[in-house]
């Protein structure tokens, strides 16, 4: 597509990753990027079907001439935008789960420091032990939990790598 300027490119875009388009025609793309506006000038209409000439000539959209109307073209997605919208959820994904792991990892290093810090307590007072024993049952308790939930994490991260060999 780097050859072609697509008009409207967030508006197309935002829709062809939101929407499955089966056989809409083009005013449906006007209605959807300019939210139902009542007047729609000709100019902004012509760049709708000139954006519209570029995604099926990149192959984000197929056309099928309407049966009624030889003169309006019915769109429909193609493999190629379904492929896409594939890659673009799974780096949804991917940025969520690392956000979420960075997070994990820090609440981690917290309760691992906790957990060192009542150890040395303990071997300096050896007496205290049965007063730092609920709090390293409960740091024990978070540190496990949260270790499941990132290997949980590394887990999701394996299938989408496994899921995306697979496809090709």
């Amino acid at each position: 597509m780097s050859k072609y300027t697509l008009p409207f490119y967030s508006d197309f875009f935002h829709i062809l990753l939101n929407h499955e388009i089966i056989e809409w025609r083009a005013n449906d793309f006007i209605k959807a990027i300019f939210n139902d506006r009542q007047f729609v000038k000709p100019s902004e209409k012509q760049s709708i079907y000139r954006g519209l000439n570029i995604l099926v000539k990149c192959n984000f959209l197929l056309t099928v001439r309407d049966e009624d109307n030889r003169n309006i073209f019915r769109y429909s997605e193609s493999s190629y935008l379904k492929s896409y919208r594939n890659v673009e959820k799974v780096k949804k994904v991917k940025e969520a789960l690392i956000e979420e792991q960075k997070s994990l990892e820090n609440a981690l290093e917290r309760r691992k420091i906790e957990k060192v810090f009542i150890e040395n307590i303990i071997t300096k007072n050896p007496d205290l032990q049965g007063f730092f024993d609920k709090y390293e049952n409960v740091i024990s308790k978070e540190l496990k939990e949260l270790e499941n939930k990132n290997s949980f994490i590394v887990n999701i991260f394996n299938d989408i790598e496994n899921d995306q060999h697979e496809s090709f």
